[in-house]
């Protein structure tokens, strides 16, 4: 059974040294992976407390900026991402978000966010300049020695060097900071943000408005325009604003009037909160050349009109993946009860779920695992769903949340068992089929996938792998494969779309992805 918030909030109070936090970490990944955790040990902690020395397990990589740039993202790896990810676990155990946030908060979304500015006359969004890397290692130390923590040095001390990472400022300077990509750095500006919030709703109160912050981007609507360059307003959210250490982000400090087209986070806000209908239209259209002229037709139009300015892998985005992505965000705005996304959800099933001419090319089956082995060996659990006639596979790896095809048979047979419900069915199944890491030739050399065969076919190549060889296979697999938004069966919307960008993107970065441009 899973530990609870207050007992989480219970024995954290307790902890006083650095062996104790071990402990409690150890406890709350042994109560969800059971007999499949690994605990950590008191030489990776004392290690990885130390910012000059993680920052070497940090994968540091740059995406490009809605509103253009590169933006920065240092995604720490395999066991630090794991202390962090079992780390934020506490933070979010004390963190109680009062209604005008709504950023990284469980049960929460840009949705939340949005719906609080519907139908207002005037909109005024801001955004905070370089909103993690502003946020200092001595920052997170004073701040988790004072309520609701109260912790005592040493264990703020070995938080904060878990969490911060060494960097340099714009004059050169090596600094410690939150980096964008941890799973512990949204809920560590959260809670650093208190007394921004604070002070920001009762800026809101004073002036008859209404306030909410999503991470970085900062929201205040009212019907009534108080927002000249000159006026009271605005000096006072400027004071606040560099009184609490932050700064703003000129080029995206903008009001918006009722009659042109008002967006908070992404979304419209005229009578509710919805996508543009563009998204819905482009992605309507794109299915459709699918159906009409094919695979081929639909991924020449997708590639010219999505690739993003700055190539993230240097290699082409996965249509499947970017579809299902942009329909798990559909959904999560307009309810599973829109008949719009119900009826592009099964459009893209069918055609997801039907057979496509490889053109000659052959898989390159580079590793292979008997599931049930692959399973015990790195400790995890292969799940399978059905959802409307579309079979998925998902499991996660070094903490990461992955996704697997299925050839062919292995579709036919474990469609059978889910609607059976045979549980002795799904365990031989887990015996005698196999997970593989595999490449198609005829496509770049970097793209690679996880399948799910019937046997190990006899392909030069081919090898039965250790542990050690599994785990390591996650540094190479192509991003659009074995991002979160292919997990739909084992995350909520909210939770996928949270990870994805707690881990490694912003929501810039999704919104670049997916957002279709004019030719």
């Amino acid at each position: 059974m899973l530990m609870t918030r207050e007992a989480i909030v219970h024995a954290a109070s307790k902890l006083e040294t650095t062996h104790d936090l071990l402990v409690l970490l150890n406890r709350i990944k042994m109560d969800e992976l059971g007999d499949k955790g690994h605990p950590f040990t008191m030489p990776q902690l004392n290690y990885f407390i130390n910012p000059k020395r993680n920052s070497s397990h940090y994968k540091t990589f740059y995406i490009p900026k809605k509103s253009g740039g590169q933006r920065e993202i240092s995604a720490p790896t395999h066991i630090l991402k794991s202390l962090q990810t079992y780390m934020n676990r506490i933070l979010q155990a004390f963190y109680e978000a009062p209604e005008y946030v709504t950023g990284f908060v469980p049960s929460k979304s840009i949705v939340d966010n949005a719906e609080r500015h519907i139908g207002m006359r005037y909109i005024f969004n801001s955004d905070l300049k370089d909103f993690f890397p502003s946020i200092p290692q001595a920052r997170v130390w004073g701040t988790l020695q004072t309520r609701p923590f109260s912790f005592s040095k040493e264990i703020a001390s070995a938080i904060a060097g878990l969490c911060c990472v060494e960097a340099r400022d714009e004059n050169g300077k090596l600094i410690h900071v939150l980096p964008q990509g941890s799973p512990c750095s949204p809920t560590l500006t959260n809670i650093v943000c208190h007394n921004l919030d604070w002070k920001l709703n009762g800026l809101a109160k004073r002036f008859h408005l209404k306030y909410s912050r999503y991470a970085d981007d900062i929201t205040f609507s009212s019907d009534h325009y108080v927002y000249q360059d000159d006026g009271e307003f605005f000096r006072e959210f400027r004071r606040i604003v560099a009184e609490q250490h932050f700064k703003l982000n000129e080029k995206k400090t903008r009001t918006q009037k009722r009659g042109e087209r008002q967006e908070v986070t992404g979304l419209v806000v005229s009578d509710r909160a919805n996508v543009a209908r563009e998204y819905v239209r482009d992605l309507d259209n794109l299915l459709y050349i699918w159906e009409k002229h094919g695979h081929n037709a639909a991924f020449a139009k997708f590639i010219a009109r999505y690739t993003p300015k700055q190539d993230l892998k240097q290699s082409s985005p996965d249509m499947k993946s970017v579809i299902m992505g942009r329909l798990m965000y559909l959904r999560m705005v307009k309810g599973e009860d829109s008949l719009v996304w119900r009826r592009l959800q099964k459009r893209f099933n069918r055609l997801a779920d039907k057979k496509e001419s490889c053109g000659g090319t052959n898989i390159q089956y580079l590793h292979a695992y008997p599931i049930e082995a692959f399973e015990k060996a790195v400790g995890t659990d292969v799940s399978f769903t059905l959802e409307d006639d579309f079979v998925r596979c998902s499991f996660t790896l070094n903490g990461s949340a992955h996704s697997a095809r299925l050839g062919k048979y292995a579709k036919t047979r474990i469609r059978s068992i889910l609607e059976s419900g045979n549980e002795d069915a799904m365990l031989k199944f887990k015996e005698k089929f196999h997970i593989g890491f595999c490449h198609m030739d005829g496509t770049p050399e970097e793209d690679h996938f996880w399948l799910i065969f019937r046997r190990p076919p006899r392909a030069k190549g081919l090898e039965i792998t250790d542990v050690d060889e599994i785990l390591s296979l996650t540094d190479y697999v192509g991003l659009p494969e074995n991002g979160e938004t292919d997990s739909a069966d084992s995350l909520t919307t909210d939770a996928t779309l949270e990870a994805l960008v707690s881990s490694d993107f912003d929501l810039n970065t999704l919104d670049k992805w997916d957002k279709i441009k004019s030719n």
